[in-house]
């Protein structure tokens, strides 16, 4: 791993973390990283950087904290609904349909990042209510990936505040309690059938081999915390993911420009939904 930094002590850290958890945030945007660090200096009551690697050293289990810190994802059910109706009213019904086609009844989704499972979670129910009583026909699986195996845990366990789910609209909030049981106290857990269709495990974007053969790939506002080489290098790897004409799904400020740009064609712009060529 070598690193880039411009601040030679974050450098450092950065390289404590490779070091001590096998993380590489060499090629991630420095000003982002650097404000996620900056965080637990301050809640560690700390004045600068130097000073919480002297720390790091004396509290190892500080390192769990950081990781947290730097591994933070903002996510929710159905988040950017606009985006979930691109994918039910224009995706799905392209996708299903090449199926038909070519008679095949093997669907594969990869959602990239998946933090606490809301996102693959918002795919399945999605999928069952465009399907209805024809999901038992289809060999489908979710691929739900992330780096941060606290938040995977978290997600195989799917239990979730009421309070998440209140600025959905009215008809998301239909579909969404139908395949929640209610816990009590405010809190939903998922029906025990559907987790079967999803396998979250950890996996390292960057650094692991693609999956294959996969139908469409949704990675949302990863790619803001990476320099464009990285985001390059992240695009390439979905491009060998993806099968001909698969869909790739990125964030509301995300977009393909650069090396990649000529591997992928928009497919909706709003809801930055391409295709690959």
């Amino acid at each position: 791993m070598t690193t880039q930094f411009k601040d030679p002590v974050l450098d450092k850290i950065i390289e404590k973390i490779y070091k001590e958890r096998n993380l590489d945030f060499s090629q991630y945007r420095e000003a982002i990283l650097g404000r996620r660090v900056m965080t637990r200096v301050r809640l560690a009551k700390l004045d600068n950087f130097e000073q919480y690697l002297r720390f790091l050293d004396k509290h190892p289990e500080e390192m769990d904290k950081l990781m947290d810190a730097m591994t933070i994802n903002v996510t929710e059910f159905f988040r950017d609904e606009y985006v979930f109706d691109a994918i039910e009213k224009k995706v799905f019904p392209e996708l299903f349909g090449r199926k038909k086609k070519l008679n095949s009844n093997i669907i594969r989704i990869w959602s990239c990042a998946c933090s606490s499972g809301e996102e693959p979670y918002s795919v399945l129910m999605l999928i069952a209510e465009f399907l209805g009583a024809r999901l038992a026909d289809y060999n489908l699986k979710i691929f739900a990936t992330d780096i941060d195996s606290r938040s995977l845990s978290n997600a195989r366990e799917g239990v979730y505040e009421e309070a998440q789910f209140r600025k959905l609209s009215e008809e998301r909030k239909k579909i969404l309690f139908k395949y929640f049981y209610d816990m009590g106290n405010s809190r939903l857990w998922i029906r025990e059938e559907w987790p079967a269709f999803i396998d979250f495990k950890y996996h390292d974007a960057i650094s692991d081999a693609p999956l294959d053969s996969i139908d469409m790939v949704l990675c949302r506002n990863l790619f803001i915390y990476f320099g464009r080489d990285l985001q390059n290098k992240v695009l390439n790897n979905f491009y060998k993911s993806l099968r001909k004409d698969g869909f790739l799904v990125l964030g509301n400020v995300e977009s393909i420009i650069g090396d990649m740009a000529d591997s992928f064609i928009s497919y909706d712009q709003k809801s930055r939904i391409y295709v690959k060529r």
